[in-house]
């Protein structure tokens, strides 16, 4: 505790100085300006020096909520090494990652008793798959029972996503949807992807607007979302396509093959569940996260013509219709993706609480970007003028181009300055 107060004190006297500073910088300005202008300055200064001594306070506040999560945080894992076999990398990850969150549980004033019980569920269901962990079958069922993995990875989420400021547009395209996969057909979310909790705050957003649609709702995942021991049990209460991502499956050259037949398995599975009809499926083109350009920027990263054709040509092989809708998702803040793409499996992890946005936009009419010739008048109608190529690309832009607008919108509204 005498050390904890040291810190603060040292803090505190670093925020006085700096508070001197400022209003030093700032009295000559107030001094030569003539009197008319003079009673707006210290309102100027007042402001100034606030602004200061709301960041110094809370830089205070964080610097000793770290430390006192982080003791509570790395004497609950060296509880659990004494009982789980972790590999050292993710003890490593696990004390960053949970730091990071109950952190943030603490500066949003959540119910801290409410989240560390959260978080000891999570690490003990984590310690557990590290054991033993999970195979993810082609298509993936949220496990429910005996435990409800989905709850826990929805409970985890919900602290970190500000409701209150939290934005979900095009609200009655989804009533649409709803009414569509009630009939038998299947809908299929062409969505940018930013962050490893997608699915998760995807929940958080609509399980008290529209309950039952993001639960039911089936994601096409990549490996690492089912490799990750982290990352693990929250991916096992989602219903998942399991795939290898063609950034992946050529590596180890040793398991190319195996990954090869794996995925299409998946294609298979895809393709009857589609035909069973009644499905909604999440998709995100790009094949991977959003990054963030030159500026810090985050940008939709561009869709992959040949995964939205592959569902294009999948729909019209199945016996029931089929509609896409463009989705749009902010979501970055809360869990932001590695700078770099690609990297090993195992990756840092940081929380952020902050609101989070959605935009369904209208039902894209694929039919308009699907009548090129593959050969001379076939198939039969066909438009001799546009290749199957240029069509398929001209949809792949066209989407994007609406999921990237509508974005753009969200990231007005709510991104960080």
């Amino acid at each position: 505790l005498g050390t904890e107060r040291m810190v603060v004190d040292r803090r505190r006297c670093l925020l006085v100085a700096v508070l001197l500073a400022s209003a030093d910088a700032v009295r000559p300005a107030v001094a030569t300006r003539p009197p008319a202008v003079r009673t707006a300055a210290p309102v100027m200064i007042m402001d100034q020096l606030k602004k200061i001594a709301d960041d110094g306070a809370l830089a205070v506040k964080q610097a000793a909520a770290e430390k006192v999560v982080g003791e509570r945080v790395a004497a609950k894992l060296a509880a659990a090494q004494a009982k789980y076999d972790i590999p050292q990398k993710y003890t490593n990850l696990m004390q960053s990652f949970f730091t990071s969150y109950m952190t943030e549980i603490y500066l949003a004033d959540r119910d801290l008793d409410e989240y560390e019980q959260i978080l000891s569920t999570l690490m003990k269901k984590v310690l557990e798959t590290a054991q033993e962990p999970h195979t993810f079958q082609p298509f993936h069922e949220a496990i429910r029972a005996p435990f409800d993995y989905y709850k826990m990875g929805c409970d985890f989420a919900n602290g970190m996503v500000d409701a209150d400021r939290s934005l979900v547009l095009g609200a009655e395209q989804i009533e649409k949807m709803q009414q569509q996969i009630a009939a038998g057909d299947n809908v299929v979310l062409f969505a940018n992807h930013q962050s490893e909790a997608d699915p998760q705050i995807f929940s958080v957003l609509l399980d008290p607007k529209v309950p039952g649609f993001a639960e039911e709702t089936i994601f096409v995942a990549g490996d690492r979302v089912t490799t990750d021991l982290l990352a693990m049990p929250f991916s096992m209460g989602r219903n998942l396509l399991c795939i290898f991502s063609k950034k992946h499956v050529d590596n180890p050259p040793e398991l190319k093959s195996t990954k090869q037949r794996h995925n299409r398995m998946v294609m298979k599975t895809m393709q009857q569940l589609m035909t069973d009809g009644g499905k909604c499926i999440w998709v995100a083109p790009s094949g991977g996260r959003d990054r963030p350009s030159d500026d810090g920027k985050y940008e939709v990263a561009p869709f992959d013509s040949k995964s939205i054709e592959m569902f294009r040509l999948m729909s019209a092989k199945a016996d029931r219709p089929t509609h896409f809708y463009p989705l749009s998702m902010f979501t970055y803040p809360i869990c932001p993706p590695p700078t770099t793409v690609g990297g090993e499996i195992g990756e840092q992890r940081t929380v952020k609480y902050y609101p989070a946005a959605l935009h369904f936009g209208e039902e894209v009419d694929v039919s308009r970007f699907s009548e090129g010739c593959v050969t001379d008048n076939f198939p039969a109608g066909c438009d001799a003028n546009s290749s199957r190529d240029e069509l398929r690309e001209a949809l792949a832009k066209h989407v994007h181009s609406i999921v990237s607008s509508n974005y753009q919108d969200l990231a007005a509204k709510l991104d960080m300055p």
